[in-house]
């Protein structure tokens, strides 16, 4: 009977202590979050260029193209969360229109990285964009939003 108390105990630490943990890795990322939100768009560009260099190996020529698309993105992105603090209830006509403007975006960044990454890099990157929306789109099932 000793046996059984003392094991359930240690089950019933062990599960809190694991709770508190997660707890922390969190608020962790939140913060992390808030700060590159403080970042410049030279920041961001220069950063995301980097990681995209690791990720597919871009040369000298190539990096500097990629560093060029990825600062007129952070550029707009700025803007709009900026504009995005003041924006009122949209019609349906729109929301249609900002997010045609979005997609056309998409298009558009898919065309330029199409012409500035090889074959391999192109599809491997195309790789990455899906696996990465995958995981928001698994987040925010876990979060309660859609």
């Amino acid at each position: 009977m000793k046996n059984v108390l003392l094991i359930a105990l240690m089950l019933c630490s062990i599960a809190i202590t694991a709770q508190d943990s997660k707890g922390d890795r969190t608020e962790s990322r939140k913060e992390m979050r808030q700060k590159m939100k403080d970042l410049t768009p030279e920041q961001v560009a220069s950063l995301k260029t980097k990681k995209m260099t690791l990720q597919l190996d871009l040369t000298e020529t190539q990096q500097a193209k990629v560093e060029e698309l990825q600062l007129e993105i952070a550029k707009k992105r700025k803007e709009h969360f900026e504009n995005r603090k003041d924006r009122k209830e949209l019609t349906s006509d729109e929301l249609f229109e900002k997010r045609s403007e979005m997609l056309d975006g998409k298009i558009a960044l898919k065309a330029k990285m199409k012409s500035i990454l090889t074959e391999e890099q192109y599809q491997k990157w195309e790789k990455g964009l899906r696996g990465k929306h995958k995981r928001m789109r698994k987040h925010t099932k876990k979060e309660g939003r859609s």
